[in-house]
């Protein structure tokens, strides 16, 4: 449960109108079966570091902190489809990441450090979900690759909606 001073945060992707539509379109020709469910599309994005439940005192540290990160612009062929079997997870990914992706990403947890973000041990797998609570991995299908031109990133809210959450970009910071 998230207090009344605190915010539920991560820093992410987050694609332009065309691109999240080609996003979708794609993760369409995956199929599932219930009890899956698909990720609504407004909600599409690539998390770069889940940070999590916050005081909104940390959240500003992080925010300023984040606008020091210095990285290239580059392009994301999406074009792999995947499992993750705990939590049950169908996503979309690259078949490798860029250079310029891994840069930003340890850019960005550098600078979150000093804030008290500890990053994840295991390994950045730069992925899209789209969809959860699979039974099994999805079967593979053979995807026309989306390309996603990277020009920022973003630290995005939490929202709890209905009965889900919707995703609000809290600020972007552009690359170069």
């Amino acid at each position: 449960m998230i207090e009344a001073n605190q915010e539920r945060i991560f820093f992410a992707l987050w694609p332009d109108e065309s691109t999240r539509a080609a996003l979708q379109r794609a993760c369409q020709q995956v199929t599932i079966e219930r009890p899956a469910r698909r990720v609504p599309a407004y909600n599409l994005h690539l998390t770069l570091h889940f940070i999590g439940n916050v005081a909104r005192d940390a959240m500003r540290e992080m925010l300023f902190a984040a606008r020091s990160v210095r990285a290239d612009s580059f392009e994301l062929k999406m074009n792999r489809v995947g499992f993750f079997a705990p939590p049950r997870v169908g996503w979309l990914g690259p078949e490798s990441t860029p250079t310029a992706l891994a840069g930003l990403h340890a850019a960005l947890a550098g600078v979150l450090a000093p804030c008290g973000y500890r990053a994840e041990r295991r390994r950045f797998r730069p992925h899209l979900t789209f969809a959860r609570k699979l039974n099994a991995a999805p079967p593979v299908t053979e995807l026309a690759p989306v390309r996603w031109r990277v020009d920022d990133f973003v630290l995005l809210r939490s929202r709890t909606v209905g009965h889900g959450v919707q995703y609000e970009v809290a600020e972007t910071y552009p690359l170069t």
